[in-house]
């Protein structure tokens, strides 16, 4: 049995099943493993852990601990709360339809990626960053996200390995831009979080390339090297002429934590700007959702789940609620299991009723066959369908790229 236990709760002896702190945030080599002594339990504490789940059938027990499955039903009734009393309706707000701003993002995108990585890799060799570079791009993105923010949404989980530093960056810039037009910030504002989600790892750039890129675990020593990329990357920032102060807090606070134990100061609670208690969701969010070489990314539904168990302690909660709002309960690209056994691809999100997005069939699992395309949308009256769950495509064997409009490699 998978129980849910306080790390003030651990003995020796415990098995660990999950550490339940995201696969970025701790030195362990390995997210299971029996504890041996008061040292590991010393050590899980250190990094800021505040609950594990153990195995019971592989280790001692802890019998007021509640099962995971209780916690994970408690966790869906209140991802279904936040959606069902969304209270953002954007619907009118959405300018283009979601099929031509698509044809738009794509190309936006591309020319993102192309000149954060041109940017970041000058940084790598000495050159000092020109805002003039970046600023149009982020007034490009911002301008799509005011569009229609699904079309930039659908593009931000393909990655390449070897560019994902770059990606990612783009990814997080793209999510702060939506997740501040969603709060009614200024749009002087929103550039400038832009700004901050392009360069919050460009401290990345003078990490050695063999810990940045390694196909496999950072060791305890080289995750304290990882680490020091944030207080490298705000010595880089303070020569850039220019940069305001919410794209500096950006890079300087996306790894600080709610509950003080994160890096580099242990910052708590509101002694973490505005923005960079923002930054710290969105890059957790996507760095989960993404694929890298030792690691696949989680469903975004999936993710979503985790923020919510997390901003317990780590995160601003009422600003993971905004979040989830601002990308849905099931985002674009999420394959969602119907109650009439059909899988279908979430192809367009309502913001006025997250819980009923327009979907397209593609498969039916009780039959296990491919179905033709067919697009459904649950919000309207007389459907009798609705979304039981999401689901992992790699269970159905179900090649996403087959039926979404771009790939990787389209992408390159």
């Amino acid at each position: 049995m998978i129980k849910k236990v306080k790390v003030s709760d651990l003995r020796p002896k415990m098995y660990i099943h999950d550490l339940n702190c995201g696969w970025m945030d701790h030195p362990f080599l390995r997210n299971k493993f029996r504890l041996e002594s008061e040292r590991d339990i010393e050590k899980i504490i250190a990094y800021g852990i505040q609950d594990v789940y153990i195995d019971t059938s592989l280790g001692l027990d802890e019998k007021n601990a509640p099962i995971a499955e209780e916690i994970s039903q408690a966790i869906d009734g209140s991802l279904q709360d936040i959606g069902a009393g969304a209270g953002i309706n954007r619907s009118s707000q959405i300018l283009v339809p979601l099929e031509k701003e698509l044809i738009k993002a794509k190309q936006v995108y591309k020319e993102a990626n192309a000149i954060v990585r041109s940017t970041l890799q000058d940084c790598r060799m000495g050159k000092q960053v020109e805002l003039e570079k970046l600023e149009p791009i982020v007034l490009s993105v911002t301008q799509s996200i005011f569009r229609n923010p699904d079309a930039m949404f659908s593009l931000l989980r393909i990655k390449q390995a070897d560019n994902y530093t770059f990606q990612h960056s783009v990814a997080v810039s793209t999510l702060l831009i939506s997740f501040c037009r969603s709060l009614e910030i200024d749009l002087a504002f929103i550039k400038q979080a832009g700004i901050g989600g392009l360069l919050h790892d460009i401290g990345k750039m003078q990490v050695p390339n063999q810990i940045l890129n390694k196909p496999g675990k950072l060791s305890e020593s080289e995750f304290n090297i990882m680490k020091t990329h944030v207080n490298k990357g705000c010595v880089l920032l303070k020569d850039i002429n220019g940069l305001s102060p919410t794209a500096f807090s950006i890079a300087a606070e996306h790894h600080e934590r709610y509950d003080g134990s994160g890096y580099p100061k242990g910052l708590k609670a509101d002694e973490i700007g505005y923005y960079g208690q923002m930054a710290s969701i969105v890059d957790v969010y996507d760095a989960l959702t993404s694929n890298r070489v030792y690691h696949n990314g989680s469903e975004p539904t999936e993710v979503l789940k985790k923020l919510l168990e997390w901003g317990e302690y780590h995160f601003n909660i009422q600003l993971v609620h905004h979040f989830i709002r601002t990308i849905g309960i099931y985002p674009v690209g999420t394959l969602v299991n119907l109650e009439s056994g059909s899988l279908a691809i979430v192809v367009e999100q309502h913001h006025e009723d997250l819980l009923h997005p327009t979907v397209r069939t593609i498969f039916n699992s009780r039959s296990r066959s491919y179905t033709p395309p067919k697009d459904l949308d649950l919000s309207k009256p007389g459907n009798v369908d609705r979304i039981m769950s999401f689901e992992k495509p790699s269970r159905w064997r179900i090649d996403m790229a087959r039926h979404t409009r771009f790939s990787a490699a389209s992408l390159a």
